[in-house]
């Protein structure tokens, strides 16, 4: 009997490689998923603050146009004589204090009068110096921002108008839109101008920074904003470390699985190894212990047989008897000898088949005379059913004889009245075989229904056999309804269906069966023709 050899399953190696690739792909997607929302958030604050410093630097270059429009008249013109007294004009709004000065530095006007904090006049005299340059110009100061605006009249300078204005006040004109800026503030290169809101915890926020270009000092402007991918992202890699912790998980499980299978696998090749080599050594203590024991049984028949012809002397009827169970035992007992011999070699592969030509119907009837005195002691009736019109088949006369007498003899064993019907008939191109009458079961199809073949079988009238049998009973050594161990001529050893059924297929057909409880059995050997032999014998 051949085992299949276990076969190393790739399948664990397989997934966790796959699992391997999406913990990396994860991992990778999760990682550039967080940058890009970083640099989202990164871009919406710089762009926020840039736009800011784009208002901040409208919002002075307006106001200083106003200082203009409003301070101008002030100052005489070069044809003009000085004013003894002018309208004091009102302080502009969004200015904290206002002055105006001449060609020579001095104050012409100011506002409020009663000022008692105010820049000194060397600062004052500072930005009037740098405003000379450039328009307008932008001063820090310590309260806000001095911006300084030259007065002129066609070219010529009258003087300077200045205005201070706060940090937070200009802040606070552009920061009604300020919601989602917590924070916003002014500062120059060396202080700190004015700022509004508030700023909480420093890793809850992104600050962005921009410069207000205006000539004088440089004035920064920094906006803070609450990070609004921060909760997306926390989500992000929490589901994303659950999803990591699950695959590597089921990755460890996969390597866990693996060495556990690996180890049953190397298990199992030991096991089929041993069991492999059990069945060879059982196969070669058959094939040595049947042919070992067939010499001696060959030399009790072969002197049993002498003695019943006489050879030694003429038997008495007391001693006849004896000598005919001998014989009748040995010959039994070589019988299942010589089965054992042929399951050895059917299993060792070294059984040798050597085809022929063959007329089907005078081989059936020479076996059917061999077994003629079996059926007759039994009182059962042997019917021959074979058409002289068979086409000849190529096939093993020996083999083919041993399945005959095998299922002849068991159809004889299990009939206890009746008879027993040999019979054979074409099957073949496409078309099934007749359907089951009353007294014969349906045999079903052929192993290839698009060939034709010779169906030869052996049909009793016996107990018959349950359909949870049907297969059982082609294995090694099984039997049903076997009798007693005392009655070793009926309960046989198992062997004669397995040996049939591997000799069937080793001539290219197959041995099936059908059968019901208690109406006997049909049992079919499907033997091959080739097209070539078609003429009949």
């Amino acid at each position: 009997m051949s085992l299949p050899a276990p076969k190393a399953s790739t399948r664990i190696g397989l997934v966790a490689l796959l699992l391997s690739v999406i913990v990396l792909s994860l991992f990778g997607s999760l990682v550039a998923a967080d940058r890009a929302l970083a640099r989202a958030d990164r871009e919406a604050v710089d762009l926020d603050a840039h736009l800011i410093a784009v208002v901040a630097e409208r919002e002075l270059r307006l106001r200083a146009e106003r200082l203009t429009e409003l301070f101008g008249p002030l100052l005489p013109t070069p044809r003009t004589a000085p004013r003894e007294t002018a309208v004091s004009p009102m302080l502009p709004a969004g200015f904290e204090m206002a002055w105006v000065l001449n060609g020579k530095g001095q104050t012409v006007w100011r506002h409020p009068g009663d000022i008692s904090s105010r820049p000194d006049d060397a600062m004052l005299a500072r930005a009037a110096s740098q405003a000379g340059a450039a328009w307008p110009n932008v001063t820090v100061a310590d309260s806000g921002l001095l911006l300084t605006v030259p007065l002129q009249h066609r070219g010529q300078s009258l003087g300077f108008a200045v205005g201070m204005i706060s940090g937070r006040r200009l802040l606070e004109v552009f920061g009604d839109s300020t919601i989602d800026r917590p924070w916003m503030n002014l500062s120059s290169t060396n202080a700190s101008i004015g700022s509004v809101g508030t700023l909480g915890r420093s890793d809850a926020h992104l600050v962005g920074n921009a410069t207000v270009r205006l000539p004088g000092d440089r004035v920064a402007v920094e906006v803070a904003h609450a990070q609004s991918g921060r909760a997306l992202r926390t989500t992000l890699w929490m589901l994303g470390v659950v999803a990591l912790v699950a695959l590597v998980g089921g990755l460890a499980r996969e390597r866990r699985q693996a060495v556990q299978l690996a180890a049953r696998t190397a298990e199992l090749e030991r096991l089929y190894d041993e069991v492999a080599r059990s069945n060879r050594m059982k196969s070669e203590f058959l094939a040595n212990v049947s042919h070992e024991l067939r010499t001696p049984l060959n030399a009790v028949v072969g002197f049993v047989e002498m003695l019943r012809e006489g050879v030694y002397g003429e038997l008495s009827p007391r001693q006849a008897l004896p000598v005919d169970r001998i014989a009748a035992s040995a010959t039994h007992l070589r019988q299942l000898v010589d089965r054992l011999l042929d399951i050895a070699k059917i299993a060792a592969g070294r059984l040798e088949v050597n085809p022929e030509l063959l007329v089907l119907r005078p081989f059936v009837l020479n076996v059917a005379s061999e077994m003629e005195s079996l059926v007759s002691e039994r009182g059962l009736a042997l019917s021959i059913g074979v058409g002289p019109s068979l086409p000849r088949i190529r096939t093993d006369q020996t083999h083919l004889r041993q399945i005959l007498i095998n299922l002849i003899g068991n159809a004889v064993k299990y009939t206890q009245s009746g008879g027993i019907q040999v019979r054979a008939k074409l099957i073949g191109n496409g078309a099934a075989p007749d359907a089951a009458d009353g007294n014969e079961p349906n045999i079903g199809l052929p192993p290839d229904p698009l060939r034709q073949w010779i169906a030869l079988q052996v049909i009793d009238s016996g107990v018959g056999i349950a359909e949870a049998d049907l297969e059982r009973i082609f294995d090694e050594f099984e039997q049903v309804n076997a009798g007693a161990r005392t009655d070793s001529a009926r309960r046989g050893t198992g062997l004669g269906l397995a040996i049939s059924r591997r000799l069937a297929r080793l001539l290219g057909g197959e041995l099936s069966v059908a059968s019901e409880v208690g109406r006997g059995s049909t049992f079919t050997v499907w033997l091959p023709l080739e097209t070539k032999e078609t003429v009949g014998g």
